[in-house]
C-alpha cells in the first residue's frame, strides 16, 4: 500500500470516527463547564494578549533567540510564552516565526509590537531552499511530510541549509520564574560556537567545547514508535519521556539523508504517528547526552494545585490541562 493512500485512509477515518469520538470524551473529562466555556475564555486570553505591555531593554546582556512555530490560531500562545520568557529572563528576545500557513498581518503585527526584532518564515519562503536542498525524487517522505505534517516544519524551515543552535519553543507554554537553565544552556552554546570560530582560524586546533541538546520532560512518553526500532536506527539507547516544548538543536546535527531513512522505516515498519517529530528529535538527542530539564521546575502537564499555586519556573499545558490553562494560568503569569 503507497504512502499517499494508506495516509488518505487515515485521515477519512479521522474525520468520521476519531474526531468525534475524541470530543465526547474530551467532555466526559473535563466536565461540561470547562468544555463549553473553554472558547471563551481563550478569547478573553487572546484580547488580553493585545493589551500586553512592552518590556524594558535589558542592554549589556546576550539576547535569546526564540522559534515559534505558529499561526492565527496560536499568536496569542505565543506572545504570552515569549512575553513571560523575557520578563523573568530579563533578557532582550529575538523573535523568529515560523507561520503554519493561517498568520495574519494583525496576528503578526501583535507579535512584532512585543518583540520588533525577528523574521518571520512563511512556507512560501523555503519553498526554494526545499526544493534544492530536499528534492523530492531523493526526499519523498520528508517532502510529503512537510506538505501534509506541520510539526516537521520545526525542523525542516528552522534548520535546513542552516548552521548555529536553535532554540524552539512550544506556544502552549507560559514562565513563571527565571529560566536559568535555560540561560545558561543558551548561553553555553554561545559561547561554544564563538570557541568554534576563533579555534578554526588556528592550525592544530584543539576540539571546542562540546554542545549537548537541550529539552525537557514529558508527563508520559509520547514518540508513536518503539524503543527497539528507535534504538536500532539511531544506534544508541533513547532516553525516556523526552519532550519538545523546549527544544535546542544544533542545525549541522540533522543529517537529511539519514532523517529521510528514518522517516521510510517508521513507516513501513510502524505506520504513520502524530509525535513524528517528537521521536525523531528523541532519536537524534539520543547521540548527543542532552541536557533534561528538572521535571518538577519544568512541568508538563501541570495539576489544578501547581496551575494555581504558579510552580515552577514553567508549565507546559498539553492536553487535560487545556482548561486550566485558558481558564487561569494566563492571568497568574502576568504578576
Amino acid at each position: 500500500m503507497s504512502y499517499s493512500f494508506r495516509q488518505k485512509l487515515s485521515d477519512t477515518k479521522t474525520v468520521l470516527y476519531r474526531r468525534p469520538k475524541e470530543e465526547l470524551q474530551r467532555m466526559l473529562r473535563w466536565g461540561p463547564r470547562a468544555y463549553f466555556f473553554c472558547d471563551s475564555w481563550m478569547r478573553e486570553m487572546e484580547e488580553a494578549a493585545r493589551t500586553l505591555p512592552q518590556l524594558p531593554s535589558s542592554s549589556g546582556q546576550l539576547p535569546v533567540t526564540l522559534w515559534f512555530l505558529t499561526g492565527k490560531r496560536f499568536w496569542y500562545q505565543t506572545a504570552f510564552c515569549a512575553w513571560t520568557f523575557a520578563k523573568h529572563s530579563e533578557r532582550d528576545v529575538i523573535l523568529n516565526l515560523v507561520d503554519d500557513g493561517s498568520l495574519t498581518s494583525e496576528n503578526q503585527s501583535g507579535l512584532r509590537s512585543l518583540f520588533p526584532q525577528g523574521v518571520t518564515v512563511h512556507k512560501s519562503d523555503v519553498q526554494e531552499r526545499i526544493e534544492v536542498l530536499l528534492p523530492v525524487e531523493r526526499f519523498p517522505i520528508l517532502r510529503q511530510r512537510w506538505n501534509d505534517y506541520i510539526n516537521i516544519r520545526k525542523l525542516t524551515d528552522i534548520h535546513l541549509g542552516s548552521t548555529g543552535v536553535k532554540l524552539v519553543l512550544g506556544s502552549d507554554m507560559l514562565f513563571f520564574r527565571k529560566p536559568q537553565a535555560i540561560l545558561d544552556w543558551w548561553d553555553s552554546a554561545q559561547q561554544a560556537a564563538r570557541d568554534e570560530g576563533e579555534l578554526n582560524l588556528v592550525p592544530n586546533n584543539l576540539s571546542p567545547r562540546p554542545y549537548t541538546p537541550l529539552l525537557m520532560t514529558d508527563c508520559e512518553e509520547s514518540y508513536g514508535y518503539s524503543h527497539p526500532l528507535m534504538e536500532e536506527l539511531a544506534g544508541a539507547k533513547i532516553p525516556t519521556l523526552l519532550n519538545v516544548g523546549i527544544c535546542g538543536l544544533r542545525s549541522e546535527d540533522l543529517d537529511w539523508e539519514e532523517l529521510e531513512h528514518w522517516c521510510r522505516t517508521l513507516f513501513e515498519r510502524e505506520g504513520t504517528s502524530y509525535f513524528l517529530e517528537q521521536a525523531l528529535v528523541a532519536m537524534l538527542a539520543a547521540r548527543n547526552s542532552p541536557i533534561v530539564l528538572p521535571r518538577l521546575e519544568y512541568i508538563t502537564f501541570p495539576t489544578k494545585q501547581q496551575t494555581v499555586n504558579g510552580e515552577g519556573v514553567l508549565q507546559h499545558y498539553v492536553s487535560d490541562s487545556k482548561p486550566l490553562y485558558f481558564g487561569v494560568s494566563w492571568k497568574l503569569s502576568q504578576y
